[in-house]
This record gives structure tokens, C-alpha cells and sequence, in this order.
């Protein structure tokens, strides 16, 4: 709640001063304390209301369809949210004014993680057992997982398959759908359209590290792979990301021609890109906020109508797919096949397919060509947090002022009250 006295009160005096817009109205139509509010920098008006959500991905499928589906209804949601990690308000009930307020702007915001990177992996399902942990290696055959002894060391009735984790992608190409798949509304009086734009044209978003350019890094990859683990386990996956901890270097010539692995920590830490993204690259919307051709009356008790409705089915699948938890294909997991009908190991053995050379063993003395199958599916397991936020720009009026701006500022022009013959 701004009290603004130097700016809203020239007098500077406590006496006759109220909560919001300051010193109350006088009698002219309108005085100098009126012109310097409604000409205040908009910089300066505070943002007096908003809704943000906060969402940790992946997201249930259920949940997704269900939250981001034909509409993201940020404001008028509760403050529990279906697949919403937390949502922070500043209403008392999400959406319902408590006192009449002077909109002055308004804005969409919707920011991501501000590093981006991937790392392959296996998934191990179901989850390994404490101090049980299997070889987990950049590369393995099936020979590697049928043969006996395993030489992974997986326990019976125990799977593995290559995994990659995403940190960032998902939540950053979410965002990217989202707003090319839905309209902005402002919607007033049951049906009256205050606003109705692209939600690429009117909201702020981009990577949390906002940048012209891209940089680099390298950081801890076992806290990403923690974070990730904690989460599927919360959405109840049974399985678990494995990082990389041997390097596979070849196989044995005995039959079955198990794979010999080398201890390895070249996959410890991850590499990321931060920024990339300034604002949808400049060539949208570049303010934080959009400030309304004259401010706009709004009445405490009445809802706010700002909503996402879809309007772009490909884009809103997309934006689905990157949020929920099995890209919407089913599943605890994302198990992505190379294509439709295209998945599985590679060609079975046969002559001179997919040949290696093995290392010679005190049972097989001499080097020898096997052919070997590997697998073609990968699991991606997607980590990051992206927010959305709807916030509003203006003051809260009180007492004599919703009587003084109704009778001379509306009348006036300087002020608009929603409905089809007011310009905004």
C-alpha cells in the first residue's frame, strides 16, 4: 500500500492523510495532487496484487491436463494448485479484490531455471538398495545384462536401460509453448473483452539469467540427480537415475562375451548454459509490465477475469509433453522410443553385424570378432522448476476517492470504468 507523500501530498502535512492514494480529494475536477498520480512513473506504481506459481517438474500426467489444459487459470485458482509445487499470493481469496483499486498495469511473467544441461545415465528399476549399487557404465550390450555372472552386478528381476537427464529443457521449452499456445484475456462484466493478445506479445519470459548471449559452466552433477531421484520417487516411480560410474572398454572372448568396465568419474560434474534467452530474444514483449493506455477502475468484490486460454493445439501439446512426467506417453517414466514402430535392440547377431573385438582371457587365449546387440530406447528423466505469475499494477482506493474518480475523473477521461465504449 503506497502512502507517496512527497509526490501524492505536496503539503507534506499527517492530518487529513488517508491509506492508498494519500491526501484525500478536493473539490476541483482535477487537482494538481490527481495529475501527478495518474502521471506517475510506472516504475514507481507499486505491483499491488498478484498470484504466482511455482512449479517443480516434472508434473503427473493427470495433473497436467488437468491445471495446464484448456485454460491456466493463475488468479482464480486456490491456493492449492493440482501439480503446483506452492503458490504465492497477495489476495486474501486468489482473484477477489478487497478494497476498489486504480489499475494502472498489469503483467504475465513466466521464468525458468537458469542453467540448462544434460547427462547420460541409466535408469536401474526398481531402485537400487542402499550399499547395492550396480555398475552403471557409458555403454553396455545385452550380453552385459543376460550374461552370468552379470557384470554389472544387477540383482535378479532388476532392469536397466540408457537414461539422459534433462535439468532446465523442460521447464524452458515449456514456457516457450505455453506462451505461442495461449491468449492472454482480461475478461470484465461476464463476456466484455478488456484484453485479448497472444500471450507471447504481452508477457515477460525467459531464463531466469537473462542474457544477449549464452555462458558456460560445470557444477555438481549428483545434486541435480538427487533432486531428480526425490521427485519421480514422489510421483511414484519405482526406478532411479544411475550416474555413469564405469566406462566400458571392451568384452571377453568367452562366451556369452560380457563387457569389461573401467572405473570412471568423467561424468561428475555437468555441464550447463546459462541465459540464451533475453525476453524471447527482444522480439515480443520487452517491459516486465504493460501499462494501460489510462487507468481503470476496479471494484472490490468482483473477480478478476485474467486467464491463458488455449488457442494453439500444437504448441499447448508440446508445452504438455515437456511438463509431465512421461512426456504423456504413459508411464512413471519418459520411455522414448527412436521413433513410431521403431524401437528395441539393434539387428540380432549374424555374421559380420556389429562386430567387436574382445580382449583375450585365460579361456580364450587369442582375440576374436562377436557380434553384440545394444538398446535403442532411452529414459529421460526431466528436473527444473519454472514460475508463472499474473501481477497487477495500481492503487488501492479508499473512503471519498471512489466517489471523486466515479464523478470527475471518469466523466473527466482521465479514468476508465470496463465496458464497450471505453478506450484503454
Amino acid at each position: 500500500m503506497s502512502t507517496m507523500r512527497n509526490m501524492l501530498s505536496p503539503q507534506g502535512g499527517h492530518h487529513s492523510r488517508m491509506m492508498g492514494l494519500g491526501q484525500k480529494p478536493g473539490s476541483a475536477p482535477v487537482s494538481d495532487v490527481v495529475k501527478q498520480t495518474i502521471g506517475c512513473g510506472f516504475t514507481q506504481v507499486p505491483v499491488i496484487e498478484y498470484v504466482t506459481w511455482t512449479v517443480d517438474l516434472p508434473v503427473a500426467d493427470a495433473a497436467v491436463t488437468a491445471t495446464f489444459g484448456d485454460e491456466i487459470d493463475v488468479l482464480q485458482n486456490p491456493k492449492t494448485v493440482n501439480g503446483v509445487t506452492d503458490v504465492d499470493s497477495s489476495f486474501v481469496i486468489n482473484g477477489l479484490l478487497q478494497v476498489d483499486m486504480l489499475v494502472v498495469g498489469f503483467g504475465v511473467h513466466a521464468f525458468a531455471e537458469p542453467q540448462n544441461g544434460t547427462q547420460i545415465g541409466n535408469y536401474v528399476n526398481p531402485a537400487p538398495a542402499p550399499g547395492s549399487v550396480p555398475v552403471s557404465p557409458d555403454s553396455f550390450t545385452t550380453n552385459d545384462i543376460t550374461g552370468s555372472p552379470n557384470p554389472l552386478g544387477l540383482a535378479a528381476d532388476t532392469t536397466i536401460t540408457p537414461a539422459e537427464l534433462e535439468w532446465g529443457v523442460c521447464a524452458q521449452n515449456a514456457i516457450w509453448h505455453m506462451m505461442n499456445g495461449y491468449q492472454f484475456q482480461w475478461i470484465m462484466q461476464q463476456r466484455y473483452l478488456l484484453i485479448n493478445e497472444l500471450a507471447a506479445d504481452v508477457a515477460y519470459f525467459g531464463s531466469y539469467a537473462e542474457a544477449v548471449g549464452a555462458g558456460s559452466s560445470s557444477q555438481a552433477f549428483q545434486r541435480y540427480v538427487n533432486r531428480v531421484n526425490t521427485r519421480y520417487a514422489s510421483l511414484g516411480a519405482p526406478g532411479a537415475f544411475v550416474p555413469i560410474n564405469a566406462q566400458r572398454v571392451g568384452s571377453v572372448g568367452t562366451a556369452p562375451n560380457v563387457g569389461v568396465f573401467h572405473p570412471t568419474r568423467a561424468y561428475d560434474q555437468l555441464d550447463v548454459t546459462y541465459g540464451g534467452l533475453r525476453v524471447q530474444g527482444m522480439t515480443g514483449a520487452i517491459n516486465p509490465f504493460r501499462r494501460l493506455f489510462r487507468p481503470v477502475l476496479l471494484e472490490k468484490g468482483i473477480p478478476i477475469g485474467m486467464l491463458l486460454r488455449s488457442q494453439d493445439n500444437y504448441h499447448v501439446t508440446q508445452m504438455q509433453k515437456y511438463l509431465a512426467q512421461s512426456d504423456l506417453l504413459g508411464g512413471t517414466v519418459t520411455t522414448m522410443p527412436i521413433g513410431a514402430g521403431v524401437s528395441g535392440t539393434t539387428v540380432a547377431p549374424a555374421g559380420v553385424i556389429f562386430n567387436e573385438l574382445t580382449f583375450p582371457d585365460t579361456a580364450t587365449p587369442t582375440t576374436s570378432l562377436v557380434s553384440q546387440q545394444v538398446q535403442t530406447d532411452r529414459v529421460l528423466l526431466k528436473g527444473g522448476a519454472m514460475q508463472l505469475a499474473i501481477l497487477i499494477k495500481g492503487f488501492e482506493i479508499w473512503g471519498p476517492w471512489k466517489q471523486y474518480i466515479q464523478q470527475q475523473l471518469v466523466p473527466g477521461g482521465f479514468v476508465s470504468v470496463p465496458g464497450p465504449n471505453q478506450a484503454l
